[in-house]
């Protein structure tokens, strides 16, 4: 059976351009905001890089600033404008590009840097597969949200925008859209990182992780070095 290709697009912004985690900066500050976005980012990349030299996905850097197509720090995947409107309209328009070239899509954020390799590859299991109905893979997080979206269909402009984000219900909501299309998979909850009280979850979770990669390392090390300074 040829395996079906997918592809994997990161939703980040870019240092310069856009205003970074503003909520995490209001309690540690931009710099130090802005250097883990950083770090998360390349955490994250170093995640996809591993799950794409092995499986058939080909994985895109979904970028909030047309000008930072072409940027330096997002040179290891293709990148892709994510358009403009709120997160809805730009998750919309990405799903609309990409599944003119891909069998499927998974969609990630750049802010959950313990996200374990294992769960990716989960995800591009269930996806891959031709099945009698679409199949949904999604990863929710901690404050109702979710790091990880899988689908084998494209969903409709109405439908991105009938989910409201940044909200506790998020996940809740978008599975109403979902659950009648296909056959919904969940990943374990995970963190993603928006404040510093999530910022200090991430040392947890990680800890209960041995196969870290050592990007992912890196960003542990970042955290307990702030937190032995703070103290």
């Amino acid at each position: 059976m040829v395996a079906r290709q997918g592809a994997i697009a990161i939703f980040v912004k870019t240092p310069g351009f856009s205003p970074l985690k503003t909520r995490l900066a209001q309690s540690i500050g931009q710099t130090q905001a802005e250097q883990f976005h950083t770090l998360s980012a390349k955490a994250v990349e170093a995640v996809v890089r591993y799950v794409s030299e092995r499986e058939p996905v080909v994985p895109y850097w979904a970028v909030a600033e047309e000008p930072a197509l072409s940027s330096p720090i997002w040179k290891q995947f293709s990148t892709v404008f994510q358009g403009t409107g709120d997160l809805g309209m730009r998750l919309a328009h990405i799903d609309q590009c990409l599944f003119d070239a891909h069998d499927y899509i998974i969609f990630l954020g750049a802010d959950s840097p313990q996200l374990p390799v294992s769960y990716l590859l989960e995800a591009i299991e269930l996806l891959s597969k031709k099945t009698d109905q679409p199949q949904f893979v999604i990863g929710p997080a901690i404050d109702g949200g979710f790091y990880l979206f899988g689908s084998q269909v494209s969903l409709t402009q109405k439908e991105w925008l009938n989910i409201p984000y940044s909200a506790s219900n998020t996940t809740e909501k978008l599975l109403e859209q979902i659950q009648r299309r296909g056959k919904i998979h969940k990943l374990p909850l995970l963190t993603d990182v928006d404040t510093i009280n999530e910022l200090e979850m991430i040392e947890q979770q990680v800890e209960i992780d041995n196969n870290l990669l050592w990007e992912q390392q890196q960003v542990l090390e970042w955290i307990r070095n702030r937190n032995s300074f703070d103290s």
